[in-house]
């Protein structure tokens, strides 16, 4: 009998998306961090983040007491802004690893395309947040005469998670055209003799 030829269809996961899945997770750990802290920034004694403003109640800094913002527009700006780019960007880190999972050749592109767009979405809305909040800190320090000031801790979090989301996305995108299946030609040749016919 003759061999006969079969043709596979190999899915390969290029690593840049695998690296993209990762930067997101990275960004959604470094965001909450970010979130969570109270040393978004620093000036004369008080350290102030999303949620809380804390001072120091003695002279050597060792005691300090927190209590709950001031309801500001600025910083409740901040916060849904914050929130809805963590939101974001776990529905991003979703599509990507739905993307990467999928076994239909035509849908991962789909969802990788979705996954960047999404991703863009949270960076930029991280970002502004991450802007309006020193602008209106300074704005509020200068008019109580606090002169010395500096960003905090969990304020560079907060960037460096928008980078993460950003080199995410750009990985989703500079990776996009590059063939995920491979076909592969299988010859199966029958070893086994035919019985002959009496």
């Amino acid at each position: 009998m003759a061999p006969t030829v079969a043709i596979e269809t190999v899915i390969i996961v290029r690593p840049l998306k695998v690296i993209a899945v990762l930067c997101g997770c990275v960004a959604l750990f470094l965001m909450m961090l970010s979130i969570a802290a109270t040393t978004w920034l620093e000036a004369d004694g008080r350290r102030e983040g999303l949620w809380e403003l804390c001072r120091r109640t003695d002279t050597d800094g060792m005691e300090i007491e927190c209590i709950k913002n001031q309801p500001r527009a600025w910083i409740e700006a901040c916060r849904a802004l914050c929130l809805m780019a963590l939101a974001v960007c776990l529905c991003a880190v979703i599509v990507a690893c739905v993307g990467l999972k999928t076994e239909r050749f035509r849908w991962k592109y789909h969802y990788y395309k979705a996954a960047m767009i999404i991703m863009f979405i949270a960076v930029t809305l991280q970002a502004i947040s991450l802007i309006i909040f020193p602008v209106k800190f300074l704005e509020e320090i200068t008019q109580k005469e606090e002169v010395r000031w500096e960003f905090g801790w969990a304020y560079g979090i907060g960037w460096g998670s928008a980078i993460f989301m950003l080199g995410a996305s750009i990985l989703l995108l500079i990776d996009r055209d590059n063939e995920e299946v491979m076909y592969r030609e299988k010859t199966n040749h029958n070893i086994n003799p035919e019985p002959e016919e009496v």
